[in-house]
C-alpha cells in the first residue's frame, strides 16, 4: 500500500459540499492500493457541522493529522470539543469572506499555510510518502502542496473543484488582483506533475491561461456515492401526498437565488400549465427572509416548507423521497464549467431534474441524463414551460427516471479507481 499526502481544508466534521470529493476518494482510495494520510486543519468556526459525515469518517479510520492553523476562523483556540459554541452564522460569514478578499491572498485560510507546510514535511519524512495530493478551494491548499514539494521532490497534483482565476469570486476584482492571483496560480501549477479538474471547460480555460506551465491534465468529475442511497429511511420530508413533490437541496449563493424559480412557478400558474393546489416546494440548506418575503408576496407560502440545513444523509434521504429536484446555477455564462456538485447527487437519485442553467457542462449533462428538462437562466417563460412539461407527465402518469448507464459513470468508486490511476502513472515516472 502506497501513501499519498492529501492536502484538505474543508473536511468532517464540516459539513457542506466541498468536504464530499476528498472524503469519498479517502474512502475508496485504499480499495486501489493507496493510504491516504489526511493533513487538515481543526474546524474552528464554521457555518455547518454534520455528524453523518463524521460517522462515515469514523466508519472508514483514516489516518488524519489535524494542526491548529493561525487563520481568523481559529482565533482562541479550534478544538473539537468546543467547534459547536464557535459555530459562525452563514451571514456572517458572506460579509467576512467579501471584505478579507481585499486584503488576503490566496484567500482567507491563508493563516493554515505555513503551520500545514511545517507539519507536512514531519509527514513526508516521516510515513514514506510517495506523492502529495492537494484539493481546493481554497487554493491556500495548493500554495501548500507546493512548497512542500519544492522542499522535498515528491511529485504534486493539483485538484480544482472550483476553477482558481476563471472563477465567479473573482468577477468583482481589480484588475491588480487579479493580476497577483495569477502570479500565485502559475507558481503553483510550474511545480506541479500534474492537474485535474471537473470537466473540459474548467481545464481548457485553464490551459488557454497558462499554456506549456500546465504539464499533464486530467477530467476527473463530480460524483454520487451509491451508498448513500442504499437502504436509505431517515428521510424528513413531508411528503404531500396527491402532489407533485419539488425539491431544492443546498445553499444559496449570492448570485445564485431562487427568485426566477418561484416567480416561473407562478408563470406557470398563470399560464395554465399547473395548477398550484397540485404541488408542493420543498428546500433544504436553508432560505433567508428575503427569499421569505418573496414567497410571501407571490402568494406561495402555502405551498413551501423550508427544513434548513439538514445532514447530509438526511439530504440523500429526502432526494429519494422528492418527486423532482431542481437546481440552479446563475453565475456569468462566461463560467461554462460545472458549477454544482449537487447536480450529480441528483443523478444518483434517479429522479426528473429541472436545471436553470447557461448553456455548458451543465446543460450537456442535463440532456444526456436521459430526465433532465433544460431552461435559461436568464428566461421566465422558459422556465415556466418546463415546470409544466414535468408537472403535466406526472399528471399523465408518465414515469420519468435517469438513464442508468449514465448515471453509473459517475459512480464515485469509479472515480476514485481513475484517481488512484494517475497517482500510479505519477508516482511510476
Amino acid at each position: 500500500m502506497k501513501n499519498v499526502l492529501f492536502i484538505v481544508y474543508y473536511f468532517p466534521p464540516m459539513g457542506g459540499s466541498g468536504v464530499q470529493r476528498p472524503l469519498k476518494f479517502i474512502k475508496y482510495l485504499r480499495d486501489f492500493g493507496w493510504n491516504p494520510i489526511v493533513l487538515c486543519p481543526e474546524p474552528g468556526m464554521y457555518p455547518y457541522f454534520d455528524d453523518s459525515l463524521q460517522a462515515e469518517v469514523d466508519k472508514i479510520s483514516p489516518e488524519i493529522i489535524r494542526i491548529s492553523p493561525n487563520t481568523l476562523f481559529h482565533l482562541g483556540g479550534s478544538s473539537r470539543s468546543t467547534q459547536r459554541e464557535k459555530k459562525i452564522p452563514d451571514s456572517a460569514a458572506k460579509v467576512v469572506r467579501r471584505l478579507l478578499r481585499l486584503f488576503m491572498y490566496p484567500d482567507n485560510k491563508k493563516g493554515w499555510i505555513a503551520p500545514a507546510v511545517e507539519k507536512g514535511l514531519k509527514i513526508i519524512k516521516n510515513r514514506n510518502i510517495e506523492l502529495i495530493f492537494s484539493t481546493a478551494p481554497p487554493f491556500s491548499n495548493h500554495i501548500i502542496g507546493k512548497k512542500l514539494s519544492e522542499e522535498t521532490g515528491k511529485p504534486l497534483i493539483l485538484d480544482y473543484r472550483d476553477a482558481w482565476l476563471n472563477n465567479h469570486f473573482m468577477d468583482g476584482m481589480f484588475g491588480w488582483q487579479k493580476q497577483k492571483m495569477r502570479k500565485l496560480e502559475s507558481g503553483c501549477l510550474q511545480k506541479a506533475d500534474l492537474v485535474t479538474g471537473l470537466d473540459e471547460f474548467m481545464l481548457g480555460e485553464m490551459k488557454d491561461e497558462y499554456g506549456e506551465l500546465i504539464k499533464n491534465m486530467e477530467v476527473l468529475t463530480h460524483g454520487y456515492d451509491p451508498e448513500d442511497f442504499d437502504g436509505v429511511s431517515n428521510s424528513t420530508l413531508d411528503y404531500k401526498k396527491g402532489k407533485l413533490n419539488f425539491l431544492y437541496s443546498g445553499l444559496f449563493y449570492e448570485s445564485n437565488q431562487p427568485d426566477i424559480f418561484l416567480k416561473a412557478v407562478k408563470k406557470a400558474e398563470s399560464k395554465g400549465l399547473l395548477s398550484t393546489g397540485d404541488i408542493h416546494l420543498h428546500f433544504q440548506g436553508g432560505i433567508d427572509e428575503r427569499i421569505h418575503q418573496l414567497i410571501r408576496s407571490l402568494h406561495l407560502d402555502h405551498l413551501v416548507t423550508n427544513y434548513g440545513y439538514v445532514n447530509h444523509k438526511t439530504a440523500v434521504a429526502n432526494l429519494k423521497q422528492a418527486d423532482v429536484l431542481w437546481m440552479i446555477s446563475n453565475f456569468d455564462e462566461s463560467h461554462k464549467q460545472v458549477k454544482s456538485g449537487k447536480l450529480f447527487e441528483y443523478f444518483g437519485s434517479g429522479k426528473p431534474v429541472i436545471g436553470i442553467v447557461n448553456e455548458g457542462k451543465e446543460a450537456e449533462l442535463l440532456r444526456n441524463y436521459g430526465a433532465g428538462f433544460v431552461a435559461d437562466i436568464n428566461s421566465e417563460d422558459q422556465i415556466a414551460e418546463q415546470i409544466g412539461t414535468v408537472f403535466t407527465k406526472w399528471k399523465s402518469g408518465i414515469e420519468m427516471h435517469g438513464n442508468a448507464e449514465f448515471i453509473h459513470k459517475f459512480n464515485r468508486k469509479i472515480i476514485t479507481k481513475q484517481l488512484a490511476e494517475i497517482f500510479d502513472k505519477i508516482s511510476a515516472n
